[in-house]
Order: structure tokens, then C-alpha cells, then sequence
């Protein structure tokens, strides 16, 4: 991935992040006005007794409000630009963190000049900059935090000396807290950007890693089926156990065909003959295993287990592609060899630290090499086993039994079919 698609991808999430980010504080502040209203309307003794003048009170329902007001303006913004699919606009971020740090301090700012008293500095409604601040962190930008910090923290000293100036004080704490407190801001803000550039970096190795994992997989499952990407996955690379039909196919007389060929004219002619062939295991759910010179070796699975029915119409498709390439492409026929049989495999990587490759084994693997090999001694294209014709009898009703074989390294004897 691009820097250029990395940034942008990072800003699509910041939008969204955005989203929540509005939604939850528009939440939080009707959940507040409506607890405003409650006590006005039942418990008016209490709010009397706790502002002097009716401007006051009819201040903070409106100050909510038009904070909500402009929080619902914002999430409607960003819900078009969200749809648009773009990232939020540098103005946009600094529009935000202005109006979210402004307005709580006109009501603190008016408040305390209608009441006459700085008792309003200590007002729960200061620690609403703190969430401010720290959400600030998902705009994924120091100075974005640096100076919602800064400027929460230069509105409230300048407010500290207005108030201390102007109005009695001698029953509040010194200024020098106050002053403290606003500095607090100043330093929430820039640990909030520190925070903000460390998770930008950590969001863009994951991103990265992801897409190098991805493509991975994705070269990957080029070779192997999503099953078996999905079972290597959960088994943290370990071999683990799967029924699948196994299929090797082998090109007749390959030696004599291309000895008088030079190396790019043999590569050629593989590609020419392979290129369909992989497609007729692919159409039909199966995996390329190994590819020889002159043959390959390919497996049938699902999360089901076994597939023999896409192994037989698999092979049965190789066998009518290779009679169309040779009406069309070949000069000389080229004969195959087809062996299928099915059973319990296993599966997983080989190798050590260094290097390791993906691979299958066991009798079901042994056994289907041997019926190919089988099929130059029968004078025939596609031996399967017994067992594999029974799953597969229903769409094959024209196989020959051969009788029952020895195959070389299989101790007991295997009944083996000859399908036409």
C-alpha cells in the first residue's frame, strides 16, 4: 500500500471516529439538559438557592441547547463528508475544537458576571474539557490536541484574572490554583498529542501489516483453497488432519516430446498446456498441490470435508480440454494419465525456520500416484479407486472394474476402476 492510500485509509477511519465521537457527546449533553430541566421544574427551591439571578438559570438551558444545536450542525456536516467518502477537512478539525472549547466558557464567562461571584470557577462544568481534550486524541494530530489544550487552557487563565480582578475573592482558594488548574489544560492537550501521534503510528504499522498479510494470503490462496488457509490459520501453521479426494495427472512420453525443445520453447509449452488444465481443478473448487515437469498433483476439500464429485468432474474436464488442445493446438497427440483416490490427508507445512513449503501426504496421496502410474500398464487415461467410484458412481455409471491390484507400497490389495 502507498503512503498516499495508507493516509487515506487513516482519514476514512478518522471520519468515523468523528461520528461517535459527535454522537456521544450530543447524548451525554441532552441526558444533561434534560437532568436541568428536571430540577427546575422539581426541585426550583434548589436552583434558587444556587443562583441569584433568573438570567442564570435560563443561561445554562440555553447554552445547552445551542452547544447541543452545534454539535447536531457538525455530525451533519461529517455525515456528508463521510458519505463522500472523504477525510475530514483540516478546517473542520480546528472549527471543532474551537466551538467545542468556546462555548462552555461564554456560559462560565456570563455566569459569573450576572452572579458576582468566582465561586463559578470551581463549577463541575470545567471538567467537561476534560473528555474534550482527550477525545481530541482521535483527529490523530499533535497540534490538534496541543491546541485544544492550549487554548482551553489560555480561555480559562485569562477568565482566572478577569474574575480575581474584578470581583470578590476572599472566600475562594488562591489564584495560584486556579492558575495551576489551567495549566493542567495546557498539559492534558499535549499529552493528549503525544498520545495522538503514537497511536497514529501504531495505526499505520497495523495497517501495514495487515496489507502485507493480506497479500500474502492472497498470493497464497493462489496455491492452496481458502480452507486450507482458514485451517493453517487456526492451527497456527501446524499439519492437521483433512479428507480430501487427491488427483495426479501425467503428460505420456514428456522427455521425448520436449528433449529437441530449447528451455524458454519447454517453458512455453508447459504454460500452453498447464494454463487450462489449472483451470479445470480451479472451476471446480480444487487446489494445485505441486506441479512437476510433466505433471501435477492436485487436492479436493471443503470446510465439509471431502469432495469427490469436484475431483470427478475436475478430471473429467482435463480429459475433454486436452482432446479440444489436441484438435486445435497440437500437432502430435498428447495422452494423459489420470489416478484419483480419496481418503483421510495430511496437510500443513514442512520445512524448518529457514524455509518451508506446503505440502500433502499419507495413503490417499501414495495411493492416487500409484493409479496414474497404473493407467500406462491398463492402456488407459483415468484408473480411481473403488472407493472414490462409490461417491462418485451416480454421475460415472460406465467404470470398469479392473479387479482387485497390489499396489507398490500398499499392503493390502485395492480394487481399482477404469473410467472411459
Amino acid at each position: 500500500m502507498q503512503l498516499e492510500d495508507l493516509e487515506k485509509c487513516i482519514d476514512l477511519e478518522i471520519v468515523k471516529t468523528e461520528k461517535r465521537r459527535l454522537e456521544i457527546f450530543i447524548g451525554i449533553l441532552i441526558i444533561g439538559l434534560i437532568l436541568l430541566l428536571t430540577n427546575i421544574v422539581f426541585f426550583p427551591t434548589t436552583i434558587s438557592d444556587t443562583f441569584l439571578d433568573d438570567l442564570s438559570i435560563k443561561l445554562g438551558v440555553y447554552t445547552s441547547a445551542i452547544f447541543v444545536v452545534i454539535l447536531l450542525i457538525s455530525r451533519w456536516m461529517v455525515g456528508k463528508i463521510a458519505h463522500c467518502e472523504k477525510p475530514l477537512p483540516i478546517w473542520y478539525k480546528y472549527y471543532s475544537v474551537i466551538s467545542d472549547s468556546v462555548v462552555p466558557f461564554i456560559w462560565l464567562f456570563f455566569i459569573i458576571r450576572w452572579e458576582g461571584s468566582g465561586i463559578f470557577l470551581d463549577s463541575p462544568l470545567i471538567f467537561i474539557f476534560v473528555p474534550i481534550i482527550i477525545v481530541s486524541a482521535l483527529y490523530l494530530n499533535f497540534w490538534i490536541s496541543f491546541l485544544n489544550g492550549l487554548l482551553i487552557s489560555t480561555i480559562y487563565g485569562v477568565i482566572i484574572y478577569w474574575t480575581f480582578e474584578n470581583y470578590d475573592t476572599s472566600s475562594m482558594l488562591p489564584s495560584i490554583v486556579y492558575y495551576t488548574k489551567a495549566i493542567m489544560f495546557l498539559l492534558a492537550g499535549t499529552c493528549a498529542g503525544l498520545v495522538a501521534n503514537e497511536l497514529s503510528k501504531r495505526l499505520t504499522v497495523a495497517i501495514k501489516t495487515q496489507e502485507e498479510r493480506d497479500q500474502i494470503e492472497s498470493l497464497f490462496s493462489k496455491q492452496v483453497s481458502k480452507e486450507v488457509v482458514q485451517a493453517l490459520t487456526e492451527s497456527g501453521g501446524a499439519s492437521f488432519k483433512i479428507k480430501a479426494s487427491v488427483l495426479f495427472l501425467d503428460i505420456r512420453d514428456f522427455t521425448k516430446r520436449v528433449q529437441t525443445l530449447s528451455p524458454e520453447e519447454v517453458n512455453k509449452f508447459q504454460n500452453r498446456f498447464f494454463g487450462p488444465i489449472m483451470d479445470c481443478i480451479h472451476d471446480n473448487d480444487g487446489m494445485i498441490n505441486q506441479i512437476m515437469g510433466d505433471g501435477l498433483m492436485a487436492s479436493f476439500a471443503s470446510q465439509d470435508g471431502d469432495t469427490p464429485e469436484n475431483a470427478f468432474k475436475a478430471a473429467r474436464d482435463i480429459l475433454s480440454k486436452v482432446s479440444q488442445m489436441n484438435k486445435s493446438d497440437w500437432s502430435d497427440e498428447i495422452k494423459v494419465g489420470i489416478g484419483i483416490h480419496n481418503g483421510e490427508i495430511i496437510a500443513g507445512n514442512i520445512g524448518n525456520s529457514t524455509r518451508q513449503q506446503f505440502s500433502i501426504s499419507g495413503i490417499p496421496v501414495i495411493t492416487a500416484a500409484r493409479l496414474e502410474q497404473l493407467t500406462k500398464d491398463y492402456q488407459c487415461s483415468w484408473l480411481v479407486s473403488s472407493h472414490f467410484y462409490k461417491d462418485v458412481q451416480h454421475l460415472a455409471k460406465n467404470g470398469t472394474s479392473l479387479g482387485a491390484v497390489k499396489l507398490k507400497g500398499i499392503d493390502q490389495e485395492m480394487e481399482i476402476i477404469k473410467l472411459a
